[in-house]
């Protein structure tokens, strides 16, 4: 039994540009101790559908339905068919984003090292839709870090997250019952149930913002969910004033044109 299952969902929006980088950044890592679990969410593009075909890599398992379901119920049918493998560690990857090739050597390396800790993220490269650097995004080391950063906003780049399966047996599964944010939902699940939480300070992996990236998370909706879900973080973990400020100051900035949240979004980290 491999030690790793990396797990990755996949729609229609999905480009087949974006898929190989990503797929590839996987398939060529340093670590081979590992298996790879691709749900299809939905019918996706035909060219997507063909290049799955033409891999002879035993190490992939996909699995298909026709219906578009969303990411939280996606990751969640993969971990129930994982986590009864007993394999000890599940890595997250995103169709779009690009794995530096030692990323779950040295993931793995830290998690064997550090018993206790049973999530790892790591630092990430953001990229525009042509592979061009956008920012540097650090985020923040220990456990302790981790805990004061997530007051305030998301401790981890969710596609560079490795778990040991601890957390899951701990925190439970994705939440679905969000309209996005289901990651944030999950750290919160995490800690209020004692998970430990840490992440590399290295880059490895580039994180990809697409060109409708910032419109996708401004407006009205976007404002009022992302409220809503700080709020639930909040109340989840009794975090006090100072958290409730910083979610009204993001409900406030997702009303703002598309250029202003861009800056925002660049300078305030």
């Amino acid at each position: 039994m491999n030690k790793l299952a990396v797990i990755m969902s996949l729609y229609k929006n999905d480009k087949i540009i974006y898929l190989k980088e990503a797929v590839e950044s996987i398939l060529n890592q340093t670590y081979l101790n590992f298996d790879f679990y691709i749900q299809f969410d939905g019918l996706i593009n035909k060219d997507c559908e063909e290049y799955f075909e033409s891999l002879k890599d035993n190490r992939i398992y996909i699995y298909r339905r026709l219906e578009n379901k969303g990411l939280a119920k996606s990751l969640n049918e993969l971990l129930k068919i994982v986590l009864p493998k007993g394999y000890e560690y599940i890595a997250r990857m995103d169709a779009d984003d690009i794995s530096f090739l030692d990323r779950f050597s040295k993931q793995i390396c830290f998690l064997e090292d550090n018993k206790g800790i049973d999530s790892l993220g790591t630092w990430a490269i953001e990229i525009n839709s042509l592979g061009i650097e956008y920012f540097r995004k650090e985020m923040p080391r220990s456990h302790e870090e981790c805990s004061k950063f997530f007051q305030i906003r998301d401790c981890y780049i969710h596609p560079s997250v490795m778990f040991r399966k601890t957390y899951f047996e701990k925190a439970g599964f994705y939440p679905e019952d969000t309209y996005f944010g289901e990651d944030t939902i999950m750290w919160a699940q995490g800690f209020a149930a004692g998970c430990k939480f840490s992440n590399l300070p290295e880059y490895l992996i580039k994180f990809r913002l697409d060109e409708h990236f910032f419109e996708r998370r401004r407006g009205w909706k976007h404002a009022k969910s992302i409220y809503s879900l700080r709020k639930k973080v909040n109340d989840l973990l009794g975090f006090g004033f100072k958290a409730r400020v910083y979610a009204l100051l993001y409900f406030t900035a997702k009303l703002m044109p598309t250029t202003i949240l861009n800056l925002i979004y660049k300078t305030v980290r």
